[in-house]
């Protein structure tokens, strides 16, 4: 899109240039010059005009990349081998040779349809840009001016998402938490009780540390990408709706866990040391399970069977608590239906735990008196993805801001381009239109009604492009849907500030040429016509 503005950009400057060119064509062409032969030399000239600019761009490209590339999400895949290689430069001198075609051919065929008689009676004149020409000019800096709103629309859109995401309550207290995982060898751990009796006596060690306010474990983190599920269960009393059944996503999870990170009880209570093996069954379950499942009624109590059809008495697990909702990611529509089993009443073993600690001060403070706690209680285990959730939170806004960056950039790049078309015809349209302007001061016109005049019509392109852009991002909204959270494709306050932005970009951009004109003087303007 950005490619595009650039050759509408140049299309209009070279056809300003074309213009100002008609006698040297009608003369040429009354010599016995072919056609074909100005076309070929206006097309080698914006070829030429093509490939410096392509060489520039592959220049800055080099130090480009470097500069994206540091701003790349933590872990992206082969950030490493992101440069620009032979392949790139190939297809650049492809892009390049095609735009240089492409913004050149206009003009070049305009300039040669030139009738010598014409162009030769019209001597030292130089022609209104009211004509065929003109007409394409302004349509070109519409153009360009539609694409560029469509780009800042984008970048909008996509900066309320950002800023949606980092003002988001996640459902949990991230600060000052430590996290970590452990992954037991299956060897040595081979049954659930083993492997849940010894991340008891580790979070029981764990507590203890100078500093640790909670601890916990858990077979996951929030955000860190876990979804998996158990369908088809029982809940005493009711029955799924037609063709559907119960489902939610399966956790298990140590007392302390929910404290450690900060998830709110709703209801109930939170796992504690009574709810070990020989025990009653229970779980807690997430607020959106509970409202989506038992309505109104208030779950604590009632009871969930998770393998049988037609569960026995000895089957039944008991609701204990509801908690708050935590969301899969961040930028997920909603939370999905969720439950806890006890650690203590692992129905099959899980090895590989997350390790969550709450401590009073720096979390960093921790780390040496967890990772000794661990080597005293087994020491072949290695204690891995070491962070504290303030990372896992903040990791999470990394790529849309990246991306906004990114598309942010494109946006600046756009809207100065089209500013630049925009100053281009108004200058050019100034210069042709001394005369008149010389004129009408002659007759009484004031500085102001000739500011009026060219104000009104570098307003006529802008508000026309400004228009048919937004007219095209609504079009295009089903695009950035997948892109932006939390706000509508067609938000009125990022359309309003889009708006408003290009056209104080425009405004300035003719400002120049505008007071120019009105520094006429009719003496100098008449002789010279």
């Amino acid at each position: 899109m950005v490619l595009l503005i650039a050759c509408a950009n140049a299309a209009s400057l070279l056809l300003a240039r074309a213009n100002t060119r008609r006698r040297e064509f009608a003369v040429r062409l009354a010599l016995g010059a072919q056609r074909a032969r100005l076309v070929r030399q206006l097309l080698t000239e914006s070829l030429v005009i093509a490939f410096l600019g392509g060489a520039l761009g592959v220049g800055l490209a080099f130090g480009g990349v470097k500069a994206l590339v540091a701003l790349l999400p933590t872990g992206f895949p082969r950030a490493h081998e992101i440069h620009v290689s032979l392949p790139v430069l190939a297809f650049t001198f492809l892009i390049t040779a095609m735009a240089g075609v492409l913004f050149g051919l206009v003009p070049a065929l305009q300039s040669s349809r030139i009738a010598p008689g014409q162009g030769l009676h019209e001597g030292g004149r130089t022609t209104t840009s009211g004509g065929r020409v003109g007409r394409l000019r302004n349509a070109l800096v519409i153009a360009e001016v539609s694409l560029a709103c469509v780009l800042m629309i984008g970048a909008g859109l996509m900066m309320r998402s950002l800023l949606n995401l980092l003002h988001l309550d996640p459902g949990f207290r991230e600060q000052h938490v430590l996290t970590a995982s452990l992954s037991l060898p299956v060897v040595e751990y081979k049954t659930p009780a083993v492997v849940s009796h010894f991340y008891e006596q580790l979070t029981e060690n764990l507590s203890s540390l100078p500093g640790v306010e909670s601890v916990g474990a858990g077979s996951d983190l929030p955000w860190t990408g876990y979804d998996e599920n158990l369908d088809g269960f029982t809940i005493e009393g009711k029955q799924p709706p037609l063709h559907q059944h119960f489902h939610g996503r399966y956790h298990v999870a140590t007392a302390g866990y929910f404290q450690a990170l900060g998830i709110p009880l709703v209801s109930g209570r939170f796992f504690n040391d009574a709810d070990k093996p020989g025990a009653p069954s229970v779980v807690i379950i997430n607020h959106t399970m509970a409202v989506k499942y038992w309505g109104s009624e208030n779950p604590v109590g009632r009871r969930v069977d998770f393998f049988e059809d037609h569960p026995t008495e000895k089957g039944w697990t008991t609701v204990i608590g509801v908690v708050g909702d935590v969301k899969d990611q961040p930028d997920s529509p909603g939370a999905e239906p969720a439950f806890w089993w006890p650690n203590l009443q692992q129905l099959w073993p899980f090895p590989e735990m997350s390790l969550v600690i709450r401590a009073g001060a720096d979390p960093e403070s921790v780390i040496a008196g967890m990772r000794e706690t661990v080597t005293r209680l087994d020491p072949a285990l290695a204690v891995a993805d070491v962070r504290e959730m303030d990372q896992i939170v903040q990791g999470q806004a990394t790529t849309p801001r990246f991306a906004f960056v990114l598309v942010g950039l494109f946006a600046g790049l756009a809207v100065l381009l089209a500013a630049i078309g925009i100053y281009g015809v108004i200058a050019y349209s100034v210069s042709q239109r001394t005369p008149e302007f010389g004129l009408r001061m002659a007759m009484g016109a004031q500085r102001s009604d000739v500011l009026r005049l060219v104000l009104m019509q570098a307003a006529a392109l802008v508000l026309s492009g400004t228009a048919g852009g937004i007219v095209l991002a609504l079009m295009l909204g089903h695009v950035l849907k997948s892109l932006i959270y939390e706000v509508s494709p067609t938000d009125p306050l990022t359309l309003a500030a889009v708006g408003a932005i290009v056209l104080a970009v425009a405004f300035c951009a003719c400002s120049i040429p505008a007071r120019r004109a009105t520094r006429v003087d009719p003496m100098i303007a008449l002789r010279a016509e």
